[in-house]
């Protein structure tokens, strides 16, 4: 089996734990395309993007805290700075600006506040209470759910559903009634509806290889019930299912090598589609799998139809 090097341009840290960075200095790669040049603890630097983050005024020579938000299968590293004032997981007091209402991509009208953070910066809020809404409140206690590229995901402490559809992790049957674009983020969307006639949306572009289409009757996991106020959905895949063993074919084997010398070694296989599934390996597992056409491993979560897998202890015998 061919062991393909790749260089990555950063050290290997541990994703979801938070490490203070030096901010080094801004540079600029073209029009509205600036970024931090970070230093990582190890003394390795690492970009990240200054647009969303204007408003925290940031600094040459600063020290902060950024959590590693993600690190993606070809070990690149994604930065989300501790934000000045707020953490996820507790609730606030925000001033309301604005009241909305409007028509969701669903039909359904929606009630919505617009808040502003200490930064000055605004965000929409959904409420489920049309009370609420109406009686015009100046401030709103919001939990804060997540930080992501500066954006705050807000829902206002309390207010949910009076009683949820769906229930998370829990499969359902649903039809494909409809294909539409969101005029909010340009995304094409495909309307599924329940057994109670209750519409969803899933977005298009995770699943384009389904050959999903209208009037097609699907199976969905509940993955979780988002700020925006609607329900994740996860399409049974056409050839796997969660917690089952499948043989897959063997596509090549990487090395990446980070800034910091360390290496990691990266399975690269095929699924169903032709399309590559990375699972990283150890050297005892690399040295195992040396020389096989096939290997069987375990999915162990579909996400986004992206398949996240695992090594079987033991494998079939290769004629």
């Amino acid at each position: 089996m061919p062991l393909r090097s790749v260089n990555i341009p950063n050290s290997r840290l541990t994703e979801g734990q938070t490490y203070p960075f030096r901010i080094l200095k801004s540079v600029s790669l073209g029009p509205d395309d600036n970024w931090f040049v970070m230093q990582d603890p190890l003394g390795y630097k690492i970009l990240m993007p200054k647009g969303f983050y204007e408003e925290y005024g940031f600094e040459a020579g600063q020290l902060i805290h950024c959590r590693v938000d993600k690190i993606n299968c070809n070990g690149r590293m994604f930065l989300e700075p501790r934000h000045p004032f707020y953490q996820e997981g507790k609730v606030y007091q925000f001033e309301v600006t604005e009241r909305l209402k409007q028509k969701n991509i669903l039909g359904e009208d929606e009630w919505l506040f617009r808040v502003k953070d200490r930064l000055g910066k605004q965000w929409e809020v959904r409420t489920w209470s049309r009370e609420l809404w109406e009686s015009n409140p100046g401030v709103l206690p919001c939990m804060l759910e997540r930080i992501k590229k500066g954006k705050l995901f807000l829902r206002i402490d309390g207010d949910q559903l009076a009683k949820p559809l769906l229930k998370t992790g829990e499969k359902y049957p649903f039809t494909i009634v409809d294909e539409k674009i969101n005029p909010r983020d340009g995304f094409s969307y495909f309307i599924l509806s329940d057994h109670q006639r209750h519409k969803h949306l899933l977005k298009k572009k995770y699943y384009t290889h389904y050959r999903l289409k209208k009037g097609m009757h699907i199976q969905c996991r509940v993955d979780k019930f988002t700020s925006e106020g609607f329900f994740f959905l996860e399409p049974e895949h056409p050839c796997y299912h969660e917690k089952k063993d499948y043989d897959f074919k063997v596509h090549r084997m990487e090395e990446l090598v980070f800034s910091d010398g360390f290496r990691q070694k990266v399975l690269v296989l095929l699924d169903c589609f032709e399309e590559e599934v990375k699972v990283h390996v150890d050297e005892q597992e690399a040295e195992m799998l040396a020389g096989r056409k096939s290997v069987r491993c375990h999915v162990d979560r579909i996400r986004k139809s992206r398949l996240e897998l695992k090594i079987c202890p033991e494998q079939p015998i290769e004629k």
